[in-house]
């Protein structure tokens, strides 16, 4: 892949970059790149590996591809999905980066589709500032890039394995494989009729002065979000029905126990007397309580609330 190749590609996933950013914050968030630096002959130096345990490591190891991330872009993406910064090393900084790793991908993988250029399947892992991040060994490309925000400039850096522009290649060969294999058919199918007395197959007088054409659709437009314009916050949900569960406790047997259990046995759970249930929403811790009767029915009395970022991702 040549540098120029490469920057081209880089712009248009800056800019799809940087529509995802003002549709999930509301702000913009201007991004720029440098130049990319072609490293395929060097090997990794020590300053390059310092720099990626100083950052949040964003990598798909069966692909080679890695993005660091400077720690303060922690509180732009939880501002961005929860309404509220957190904290680098709050927890759940870490499920917050898979996350916006895995919509980043997506936005950028649909968005480079259209440019002719097909990106694998990947899932990427994380790594926290401090965690031994991944060896760069398989990388040919460093790209640094910077985001604007409030006054202040966050940075990152990608790097990237030699094998888009292929895919690229392989993309265009499988779209024209099937119209080629239909020319071949038709050819073969012209050939095949006979020279007079023979009656022509039904395809073939089907298929004659049949027009063929790419199908056309007309431009969206931009988009636009009703209501006040908060659309960093959860207010469009606010009427979304959730699952809460409260647990008294658990306990794993082995299938044999199961099997034994009858009217009157009792099944011991690893939760002391005293200690508080656990309250779930879609599947998500949000708060501890204790037990109550209201009614002759049973109840909950909330005592201890989760994080509201924990609580968030019960939306999720």
């Amino acid at each position: 892949m040549t540098q120029n190749t490469l920057r081209t590609h880089i712009q248009t996933t800056l800019t799809a970059l940087e529509a995802l950013l003002e549709q999930l914050s509301g702000n913009e968030i201007p991004l720029d790149a440098s130049a990319p630096k072609n490293i395929a002959d060097r090997s990794p130096t020590e300053a390059l590996q310092n720099d990626l345990k100083e950052r949040f490591v964003l990598y798909a190891a069966d692909q080679g591809a890695v993005v660091a991330l400077d720690p303060d872009w922690v509180p732009l993406f939880s501002e961005a999905m929860f309404g509220e910064e957190m904290a680098p090393d709050a927890d759940g900084a870490l499920d917050l980066m898979q996350e916006i790793s895995s919509q980043g991908f997506g936005t950028v993988q649909s968005t480079l589709a259209e440019e002719g250029l097909t990106l694998p399947e990947v899932q990427f892992d994380t790594a926290a500032p401090g965690q031994a991040p991944p060896s760069p060994d398989e990388a040919a490309w460093l790209v640094p890039f910077t985001a604007q925000r409030g006054g202040g400039e966050l940075d990152g850096l990608v790097l990237l394995p030699d094998g888009a522009e292929a895919s690229s290649d392989a993309s265009t060969t499988t779209e024209s494989a099937p119209q080629e294999a239909a020319a071949g058919a038709d050819q073969s199918s012209g050939a095949s009729q006979p020279a007079g007395g023979g009656v022509p197959s039904s395809s073939a007088d089907e298929s004659d002065g049949v027009e063929v054409s790419p199908a056309a659709f007309s431009e969206l437009g931009d988009e636009e979000i009703s209501g006040d314009g908060d659309s960093g916050t959860f207010k469009l949900l606010a009427d979304v029905d959730l699952e809460v569960r409260v647990e008294l406790g658990r306990r794993e047997l082995p299938l044999a126990d199961v099997l034994k259990l009858t009217t009157g046995s009792v099944v011991e759970l690893e939760k002391m007397v005293g200690e508080p249930l656990s309250v779930y929403a879609n599947g998500r811790l949000i708060a501890e309580g204790e037990a109550v009767v209201i009614d002759e029915q049973f109840g909950v009395r909330i005592t201890n609330l989760a994080s509201d970022g924990h609580r968030e991702k019960a939306f999720f």
